[in-house]
C-alpha cells in the first residue's frame, strides 16, 4: 500500500534527524567478576551527523547508579571512533554492594545497556590441617585455602579470634598468599584453658583500603589446664599450743585457677624431724593439733603434688598460762604452757590481797595451803571465784612440799624449837624488839611509790606511761577515767584533797589497775595481761563507784572540795612492762573519747557507747548525752546488785574509820 511505505519513509527520514550517533558495543562483560576485579568495555561511536559531546560510561548496581567513565568526543558526520574503558569494581563505585550490575554508555540523549553480570564478595575458606589440642606457653597452627567465587585465589589477610563464651580471648592477623594461609601463633603461658571457638575471617582491600571480598569459618582448639603453682594456705602462722593448725595445699592453673589433685603433705619440727606425713586432696583443710606444752619453735611444711613442690613454715608461739583449782583449803597451781611460769599471782582471800610468787617448769604443779581467822571466806585467783571454811590465827598462804610434810615429823619439831629459842634469845638480847616490830609495820606501807608525774599530788606503785613507738600484742582494754576539774587550784593544797586522791589510786591498784596522769585528768587502765582475766567490766564499774563514792565523802566533810567527772570507756592498747613503770601505746579514740565524757560528767559516772556494748550483760544504762561523743549513765548493776552494795559498803566504813 503507498500509503504505509510514505509512511515508514517519512518516519525514517524524521528518525534519521533526531539519532546524531550510534553506539555499538564490541566486547560484552563476563557472567561473573569479584569486587575489585576489573571490567573491561570496548565499544564504537558512529556519528550520523558532527559529533560535538562527552562518551560517559555508567556503572549500575542493584539500582544504583554511578558515572564510571567520561571522554570528550569531536566526530564529522559519518566518523567512527572505538573507545576502550576499564572500570575497576572497587567500593566508591560499587557501594560496596554484591548483586547484579550493568555497564550503561551514553552520548547526549544516545544510550546504550550491556548485558547484566553478576558481582561477588564472597571467598571460601577450607582448613586443610590443624592443632586441636595446645598447652599454655606453646604453639598451634592451621592451615587451608581461600579462594574467591571464580576460584580465583586470595591475597588478603586473614583475622582470627578464640572465643569462649561472649569474650574474645585472643587476637591474631596474618596474610594469606596466593590462596594459602598458614597460621602460627603462641598461647601465652597464663591463658585460661577450656574449649575455644577459632573464627577466622579472611578479607582483601582494594585500592582504596576498602575490605572488598570476604569470607569467615569457624574451628574449635582445647586449650589444656596445666598446674602452674603449689601453694601451701596457713590459717595463721603463729599458733598457740593446745590448738590446731589449719592447713590446706592449693593447687594452681596457668590462671590461678584451682585444680583438683592429690598432694602429700610432711610436717618437720624445728630439728628436720618428721613428724607426720599425710596424702589428702588439694583444697581439702588438715587440721594437725598441737600439744598444750609443745615448746615454741618454727616448724616446716612440705607439699607435693605431681612434679611440684612447696614449703611454708609457721611458729608456735610462747604461751605462759597455769590452771587453777581451789581444793578445801588448798590451792592446786600447775604449768600448763609450753614455757616456764615465773609471775606474781594475786590471791583474794576475803577482802585481802595476798601475792604468790609462781615458779614452776612445763607440766609442774605445786601446791599452796591457806590460813585465815577461823571462818568463811571468798577465795578468788585468776578468775576463779570459791567460798571456803579457812581457820588459823592469821591470813597467809604457804607453799606445801617435801619440807611442809616433814613437818609433821616431832624431831623437826624438836629442831624447830630449839631455833626459834636461840632467835628469840638475840632479838630480846640485842634489843632487837623495837626494830623487828617497826619492820612489820613498815611492811604495810606500799612498797616503791613513785610520783606519778613531776608535780602529781599522788604516788603509784603500778605506773604507766604512754609511748609513741612500741612492740607487742593489743589487749582489749577498760579504763576509768577521773578528771580533777579544780586540780590547778588544789595543787598547791597539800593533806585532805591529796590523801584522798592516794586513797583513789592505791584502791584501784589494789583491783589491779595501771595508773597514768594527763594533767588534770588520771587514767586508771584493766589490762587482761596484769588482771589476769578478761572479763573486768564489772570490777571495772565497782571501782569507779567507789571512786565517786570516796569523792562524795571527801566533799561532805572536808572544806576544800573536789570537782570532778568520770568516764568509763572500752578501747585497744599495746602493753610492755618497762624497767620502772609500764609502756602503753592507745589505739583509736581510747584516751580522747574518754576525756571528752569525763569533761561532761557532772560529779558522776557517764560510760561511753564502747563500754556499754562491752558490758551490756551487766548494766542497766540509761543515754544522757546525744552527738558525735554519745554518753550514758548507770542505772544499775544487773547481777549481784545486793553484793555489790555491800562491797562499796564495807569500803566506806573501812574509809571512814581511817578517816
Amino acid at each position: 500500500d503507498m500509503k504505509k511505505v510514505a509512511l515508514i519513509f517519512t518516519t525514517l527520514i524524521f528518525l534519521t534527524a533526531i539519532i546524531s550517533a550510534d553506539i555499538i558495543l564490541l566486547q560484552q562483560p563476563e557472567s561473573l567478576y569479584n569486587l575489585g576485579e576489573v571490567v573491561e568495555v570496548s565499544l564504537k561511536v558512529t556519528s550520523l551527523k558532527e559529533i560535538n559531546n562527552f562518551l560517559t560510561l555508567n556503572l549500575i548496581c542493584n539500582g544504583v547508579e554511578t558515572e564510571v567513565h567520561k571522554e570528550y568526543l569531536l566526530l564529522q558526520a559519518g566518523e567512527e571512533q572505538e573507545s576502550d574503558a576499564k572500570i575497576p569494581l572497587i567500593s566508591s563505585f560499587t557501594n560496596r554492594i554484591a548483586g547484579t550490575c550493568l555497564i550503561k554508555a551514553i552520548i547526549g540523549e544516545e544510550f546504550i545497556l550491556s548485558d547484566e553480570f553478576e558481582l561477588s564478595n564472597s571467598i571460601t575458606i577450607s582448613v586443610t590441617d590443624q592443632t586441636t589440642e595446645v598447652k599454655p606457653g606453646k604453639s598451634f597452627f592451621i592451615r587451608g585455602e581461600a579462594k574467591k567465587a571464580k576460584e580465583q585465589n586470595v591475597n588478603g589477610f586473614v583475622d582470627i579470634s578464640l572465643i569462649q563464651g561472649s569474650s574474645s580471648g585472643l587476637q591474631i592477623t596474618d596474610t594469606v598468599k596466593k590462596g594459602y594461609l598458614n597460621i602460627n601463633s603462641t598461647i601465652p603461658e597464663n591463658f585460661p584453658a577450656g574449649e575455644y571457638l577459632v573464627s577466622m575471617n579472611v578479607y582483601e582491600k582494594d585500592i582504596e583500603d576498602s575490605i572488598t571480598n570476604q569470607g569467615s569459618l569457624s574451628t574449635n582448639l582445647l586449650v589444656s589446664q596445666i598446674p602452674t603453682n603449689l601453694e601451701i594456705s596457713l590459717e595463721e602462722t603463729e599458733i598457740n599450743p593446745n590448738s590446731e593448725m589449719k592447713i590446706k595445699v592449693i593447687l594452681h592453673d596457668q590462671t590461678g585457677e584451682k585444680i583438683p589433685s592429690i598432694t602429700i603433705i610432711k610436717i618437720l619440727n624445728e630439728n628436720g624431724k618428721l613428724i607426720e606425713e599425710k596424702e589428702l586432696s588439694t583444697d581439702e583443710e588438715y587440721q594437725y593439733p598441737i600439744k598444750y606444752n609443745q615448746a615454741p619453735a618454727e616448724w616446716k611444711i612440705e607439699a607435693v603434688a605431681g612434679e611440684l613442690n612447696q614449703e611454708n613454715f609457721f611458729t608456735i608461739k610462747s604461751f605462759a598460762k597455769v590452771d587453777v583449782e581451789i581444793i578445801n583449803k588448798t590451792i592446786l597451781i600447775k604449768n600448763t604452757g609450753n614455757v616456764p611460769y615465773n609471775d606474781t599471782i594475786l590471791v583474794q582471800i576475803g577482802e585481802e590481797s595476798m601475792p604468790i610468787q609462781i615458779n614452776l617448769e612445763v607440766n609442774q604443779e605445786q601446791k599452796y595451803a591457806l590460813n585465815a581467822p577461823d571462818g568463811e571466806y571468798e577465795i578468788e585467783i585468776l578468775g576463779k571465784t570459791q567460798t571456803v571454811m579457812l581457820t588459823g590465827k592469821a591470813i597467809n598462804i604457804r607453799k606445801i612440799g617435801k619440807i611442809s610434810i616433814l613437818m609433821f615429823s616431832p624431831l623437826v619439831w624438836f629442831f624447830m624449837i630449839g631455833i626459834l629459842g636461840f632467835v628469840s634469845y638475840l632479838f630480846f638480847k640485842k634489843g632487837y624488839t623495837k626494830t623487828f616490830i617497826g619492820y612489820i609495820t613498815r611492811r604495810r606501807k606500799r612498797k616503791n611509790a613513785k610520783p606519778i608525774t613531776e608535780k602529781s599530788l599522788v604516788n603509784s606503785n603500778n605506773k604507766a606511761e604512754i609511748s609513741l613507738s612500741i612492740h607487742g600484742a593489743r589487749q582489749n582494754t577498760n579504763l576509768i577515767c577521773l578528771r580533777i576539774k579544780n586540780l590547778k587550784k588544789n595543787e598547791k593544797i597539800k593533806g585532805d584533797i591529796e590523801e584522798t586522791l592516794q586513797q583513789i589510786v592505791n584502791l584501784a591498784e589494789d583491783n589491779k589497775a595501771i595508773t597514768y596522769q594527763n594533767q588534770n585528768t588520771i587514767f586508771f587502765l584493766f589490762v587482761p595481761s596484769l588482771t589476769k582475766t578478761f572479763k573486768n567490766e564489772k570490777g571495772t564499774i565497782q571501782t569507779a563507784q567507789i571512786i565517786k563514792k570516796t569523792i562524795d565523802h571527801h566533799n561532805k566533810i572536808f572544806k576544800n572540795k573536789i570537782e570532778y567527772g568520770i568516764a568509763l570507756n572500752h578501747g585497744t592498747i599495746i602493753a610492755q612492762k618497762g624497767e620502772d613503770s609500764i609502756k602503753f601505746m592507745s589505739m583509736g579514740t581510747l584516751i580522747s573519747e574518754a576525756k571528752k565524757i569525763s569533761n561532761e560528767a557532772k560529779e558522776e559516772i557517764l560510760i561511753s557507747e564502747k563500754f556499754k556494748d562491752k558490758s551490756a550483760t551487766n548494766i542497766k544504762t540509761e543515754k544522757v548525752h546525744q552527738g558525735q561523743t554519745p554518753a550514758y549513765k548507770v542505772k544499775q548493776l544487773k547481777e549481784d546488785n545486793q553484793e555489790n552494795q555491800k562491797f562499796i559498803s564495807n569500803f566506806l566504813k573501812k574509809l571512814e574509820k581511817h578517816k
